[in-house]
């Protein structure tokens, strides 16, 4: 027996020995018994179906016994409730869980005989709190049925009500239950900060809570002690949605706590990028300053987030080199916290706004710029170029056509299909979505005439606020490409591009090739590093060891050691080694696309599908509504047929959000 256990029996045991009655005592005694085996059988999640009749003798004793003269402290009522939250697991598949909180519930039924004023615990410990937290409704009514309304407006030890804890979960029906009782929803806590329920739904981001408060008349713009308002709430935990919805549904834009900080500065200063955009987007000044003079371009350099500030950067106006009380500058403010990108992005930012003549970033338009790196595309395109082609043409060619004819011809076939799906790959637009579109705006104004909240519905699900776009079903936005794209499968830095729905198959056929021409590489590596016939030739390949890593370099020097090995089949021995990788990697990727086209699947789909209420059922078990079986996925696939319209989707049973 653990600590825990041998505490939880002696409480019970002091429990039984206040019961006069016997009778009472052994209904305290089998409920017990039932609440152990419940746990027990939990841990094993076996039927519960032979434990419903003992359960339900149990409880036709508590209702002729009522249980008038059983007296327990609020601390063992507490303990109580909190066990009944363990059979919660059994309210799908058996009644006993319901049956056990209703049991507990009748134990709680002490009416007068509970002294609820207990001098050591008092009030604070009541169980309404573990009720109320876990969501659990008919414990909630049964104690108001047996203690009356009241019990709804006690507070904890931290000055917080009922409410409170049931905006802060999510509990919809526990407040509508308390609304239709005319409980008071908009007290504020007893505490320094004075929070009201409506501030604590808005840090879990539940729309639908703050939408029955407000139907319910709480002010949309009620202030804490600290003069935070929803909004900034939201913004502060950066919850997008809801200040979608709370800016739709008419909040102050212009409201600030007392340090000055609205909620832009707020999502400034925590990083929520995409908050932030929708923020100026819908008539935030980022030129605001607080008490402190900050802007919040100066709350973005104090928080390290490089995207925020080049973000704020680009909009038009932003001084980047104004100080703020204290004589800091958002540039002094990142070296001071040595935050080195965003140090030199405000470098090159005040050179070329001081600079007559546009700057031009060589650097960024031979690697990419910050964020889109084209280092992985010439990584492959130098190992190819200037170590592939080489070694083959001078090397492999001459010393092997006449023996491998047929390979050599497939293999520069395959090079020139390899060249073709890349170009394509890299360049076809791989289904970008229009940006600034008008239904945008018209989505964002119907937020304050939306009525299904309740229903689990979101307008604002669809929204993207970077591309200012409304997303369809599959669609996704890019981090890296910074767009929105239609059905988004990932973004490949070997191709410099973004995988959807217009390149997916030059992508495919470009992995199947590099498979193919990697297998043909191994095979001549093979070949020649078995034969004996070569003289002492210069390594072409010396070049492409110092740039492939530092593990290359020590792996020519191992090979360099060993004796009577000549330096063409150290060329390639490594290039042995390393297509050997690479096959194993593009053989990989390959069966995975394939796989996914079999299935009418994308990677993001897959590897996120619990995100997507369309990928789920009605248990919340994966589902995909778009298999069509393996040919029409593949005819799908290659746009040899349309793909399913969201109507069809929906025709399947299944909610698109």
């Amino acid at each position: 027996m653990t600590k825990g256990e041998f505490k939880f029996a002696l409480q019970v045991e002091m429990v039984l020995n206040r019961i006069p009655q016997p009778e009472y005592r052994q209904l305290m005694v089998e409920a017990m018994m039932v609440l152990t085996m419940l746990v027990e059988y939990d841990n094993k999640r076996v039927n519960l179906s032979s434990l419903e009749i003992e359960v339900d003798k149990i409880v036709h004793e508590a209702n002729n016994l009522f249980i008038k003269d059983l007296k327990m402290t609020p601390e063992v009522i507490d303990k109580a409730m909190g066990a009944a939250n363990i059979s919660l697991y059994f309210y799908d598949s058996a009644p006993s869980g319901r049956i056990l909180v209703d049991l507990f519930g009748k134990m709680s039924d002490l009416g007068q005989q509970v002294n609820f004023a207990d001098k050591e615990t008092g009030v604070k410990s009541h169980p309404i709190f573990e009720a109320v937290k876990a969501g659990l409704l008919i414990p909630v009514q049964t104690l108001v049925e047996t203690q009356g309304l009241p019990v709804l407006t006690l507070r904890d030890d931290k000055g917080h009500t009922p409410a409170h804890w049931a905006c802060l979960g999510g509990h919809t029906a526990i407040l509508r239950y308390m609304i239709e009782n005319k409980i008071p929803i908009d007290e504020p806590s007893s505490n320094e900060l004075g929070a009201r329920p409506i501030h604590w739904a808005c840090v879990n981001g539940h729309i639908a809570i703050v939408d029955i408060l407000t139907q319910a008349g709480v002010e949309l713009d009620a202030v804490d002690n600290k003069n935070c308002t929803p909004l900034i709430v939201a913004a502060q935990y950066g919850q997008t949605m809801l200040a979608g919805y709370l800016m739709g549904k008419g909040a102050r834009l212009q409201l600030t706590d007392k340090d000055g900080d609205n909620a832009l500065h707020w999502a400034a200063f925590k990083g929520h990028n995409e908050l932030m955009r929708l923020l100026i987007y819908s008539g935030f000044n980022p030129r605001q300053k607080d008490n402190f003079g900050q802007t919040a371009l100066h709350l973005a350099c104090i928080n390290g987030n490089i995207t925020a500030v080049q973000e704020l950067c680009e909009q038009d106006g932003v001084e980047i080199d104004i100080p703020d009380v204290n004589g800091k500058t958002p540039l002094q403010l990142a070296i001071g916290r040595k935050h080195d990108k965003i140090v030199n992005y405000l470098k090159k930012e005040v050179q070329t706004r001081n600079s007559i003549l546009p700057r031009i970033d060589c650097w960024a338009i031979i690697f990419g710029p910050p964020g889109n790196s084209k280092g992985a595309l010439l990584f492959f395109l130098v190992n190819v170029v200037l170590w592939g082609y080489p070694m083959y043409i001078f090397k492999c060619f001459p010393l092997t056509w006449n023996e491998l004819p047929i390979y050599h011809l497939t293999f520069i076939f395959t090079n020139v299909v390899m060249w073709i799906c890349l170009y394509h790959a890299n360049t076809v637009d791989p289904g970008f979505l229009p940006r600034n579109i008008p239904e945008y705006d018209l989505a964002i104004k119907q937020v304050a005439h939306f009525d299904e909240w309740k229903q689990g519905q979101n307008p604002l699900s669809r929204l993207c606020h970077t591309c200012r776009t409304v997303k369809p079903i599959r669609a996704k936005h890019c981090r890296v490409c910074n767009r929105c794209v239609k059905e988004f499968d990932h973004h490949c830095p070997y191709i410099h591009n973004c995988v959807g729905y217009y390149n997916r198959m030059w992508f495919l056929a470009f992995l199947l090739s590099m498979a193919v021409l990697v297998a043909l590489s191994d095979y001549f590596c093979y070949h020649i590093i078995s034969s004996d016939q070569w003289d002492w030739l210069l390594a072409i390949g010396t070049v492409e060891l110092f740039l492939v890593s530092v593990m290359t370099i020590y792996f020519s020097y191992y090979v360099l050691s060993i004796e009577g090995m000549s330096w063409y089949q150290i060329d390639y021995l490594v290039g042995f080694g390393l297509l050997a990788f690479f096959l194993l990697v593009v053989s990989c990727i390959a069966q995975t696309s394939i796989y996914h086209a079999a299935v009418n699947l994308t990677t993001n789909e897959r590897i996120n599908f619990k995100r997507y209420n369309y990928l789920k059922d009605g248990k919340g078990a994966f589902y995909n509504p778009f298999n069509r079986g393996l040919k029409n996925n593949f005819l799908e696939f290659l746009h040899l047929r349309p793909g399913m319209r969201e109507e069809d989707v929906t025709l399947l049973g299944v909610h698109v959000v």
